[in-house]
């Protein structure tokens, strides 16, 4: 095998291995404004509607618990895998998957 071609292959073979993995979600609740935070850290993530991007270097998949919280309404919890199946984190935020919730008044 030349040595071109063999440089090559262990290229593709480092890169494959070195993939990140990233993946985006748009959060919009009815009614807009709730703040978001993330039920394990318990760190706010931001007021919907919200768009919120991850990345893994080992995992295409991620999974997210979090609570929706806002003045006048019941708190409310939404757990969702997210598809970490994008190249770079501006194609997973200009293709974030969809989580809607609906709150309910106090």
């Amino acid at each position: 095998m030349k040595k071109s071609t063999m440089m090559m292959l262990l290229m593709s073979l480092f890169l494959t291995a070195c993939a990140q993995h990233n993946g985006a979600v748009v959060i919009r609740t009815q009614p807009e404004g709730a703040e978001i935070v993330d039920v394990k850290s318990g760190v706010s993530m931001g007021v919907t509607p919200l768009k919120y991007w991850w990345r893994d270097d080992d995992s295409t998949q991620k999974f997210v618990n979090i609570r929706a919280q806002k003045d006048g309404y019941n708190d409310k919890t939404n757990s969702f895998w997210v598809d970490l199946r994008h190249k770079s984190r501006d194609e997973a935020l200009e293709n974030p998957q969809p989580v809607d919730m609906i709150m309910d008044k106090l």
